[in-house]
């Protein structure tokens, strides 16, 4: 397997405002292409992801090729991992055996998770939310329609600092990591796809130790 990746995260003035990766507050930040999870050859599909931080905020945009944008799932809280999906794991004291899972589908429907995980035995704590979360998507297609012409889908998570209760540092200190990774899940009819920064050599995407470093920069 390749080594672990290092995102060198810069700080960012302001938040940014829209999806669109030449945002200013995008202008600085490293571009991420995600890889097939198993192989790390590149995907059918690709996506391209982008972060940056503030005191406050860790901001995570994806920006995903698709020709079939689908999804039934419209409310919070649901398995969105059923079907088509992007997806942020954060391990902020780098601990290996517990995480946060966030997912947002191309309706803009959102699953938090909490993730306790030793070797192969795990447990999802659905009550965990960080509590003061924005997330916003736009599709170039219709997600309500299977058959709909699309081009692709973009996600954009403001993920607050302060729920993360295990990091040695609240705001973290530059120089500061975490461990991280993202993934997303495509479901097309020719076969799914599941696509990683930090590929894990399986279809598997809980396997902490094949997370990333997110380093905070300046």
């Amino acid at each position: 397997m390749p080594q672990l990746p290092v995102y060198y995260c810069r700080r960012t003035a302001t938040a940014p405002a829209s999806l669109a990766p030449d945002d200013a507050a995008w202008h600085n930040a490293e571009t991420i292409t995600l890889v097939q999870a198993t192989s790390g050859e590149p995907p059918r599909q690709a996506t391209r992801c982008k972060l940056a931080w503030d005191d406050e905020t860790l901001y995570v945009g994806f920006w995903c090729d698709d020709k079939s944008v689908y999804s039934s799932m419209t409310e919070d809280g649901q398995a969105l991992y059923d079907e088509e999906v992007v997806e942020v794991f954060i391990d902020d004291d780098c601990d290996e055996r517990s995480y946060a899972e966030i997912e947002v589908n191309p309706h803009n429907a959102v699953l938090q998770l909490y993730i306790l995980k030793r070797g192969e035995v795990w447990k999802q704590l659905w009550d965990w939310r960080a509590t003061r979360m924005r997330t916003h998507v736009a599709v170039n297609g219709d997600p309500s329609d299977p058959n709909s012409a699309d081009r692709g889908w973009s996600a954009f998570l403001a993920i607050p600092l302060e729920d993360f209760c295990t990091a040695p540092n609240l705001p973290p200190a530059v120089g500061d990591r975490w461990r991280i990774n993202l993934y997303r899940i495509d479901r097309h009819a020719d076969g799914d796809e599941y696509s990683a920064w930090s590929p894990p050599g399986r279809d598997a995407f809980h396997t902490p130790k094949r997370f990333g470093w997110l380093e905070f920069g300046a």
